[in-house]
């Protein structure tokens, strides 16, 4: 009998435990969110060793939703679905993830994702003529419905240099 209550009561502790990793892992996927719903972006290229100097405007249509664990948005860049990004936070190695999935891919790359308050930084590499370059886009938030983007590349990880800067306005809160 004392057992079958000791067993009960660790099934129970287990499962108290589990529920709050898992609200734990909806609370920081949820973080996510708030790229969610119609973008208008404005981006400035700066003539740089990877870029050329130019102007673009796009929509950008986030349509996402999320599970316990992940929050996944189909990104419409006018009109046209470009990619699948599934986000995700490890608890155990306390970080934030992606997997962007590309139309037209036949690879899925996992990428880190730097997140705070105000901020998201997706990091890359890529290699040019054999060497690392680093790579990042920062989107930082100026209100909920507004962000200021860069992009930037650094040959040492230590000095960034522009490539490009924008901003985005959201207009509608559903990708529609």
């Amino acid at each position: 009998m004392i057992r079958i209550g000791r067993a009960t009561c660790v099934a129970a502790a287990m499962l108290v435990s589990s529920l709050a990793n898992a609200a734990e892992n909806a609370a920081a996927v949820d973080t996510f969110a708030r790229i969610a719903g119609t973008w208008k972006m404005q981006i400035t290229y700066v003539e740089s060793a990877h870029s050329k100097a130019r102007q673009e405007s796009m929509t950008v249509k986030n349509d996402c939703w999320h599970s316990d664990f992940f929050y996944v948005c189909n990104q419409i860049i006018d009109d046209k679905s470009r990619a699948l990004i599934v986000f995700f936070y490890d608890p155990v190695a306390k970080r934030y993830g992606s997997y962007p999935i590309a139309v037209g891919s036949d690879t899925v790359h996992p990428a880190n994702v730097l997140v705070d308050e105000k901020s998201i930084t997706f990091p890359y590499d890529m290699q040019d003529n054999g060497k690392t370059v680093h790579m990042r886009i920062v989107n930082t938030f100026t209100t909920p419905d507004t962000l200021d983007f860069k992009q930037e590349y650094s040959e040492d990880g230590q000095k960034w240099v522009a490539m490009a800067t924008g901003v985005e306005h959201r207009v509608a809160t559903k990708a529609k």
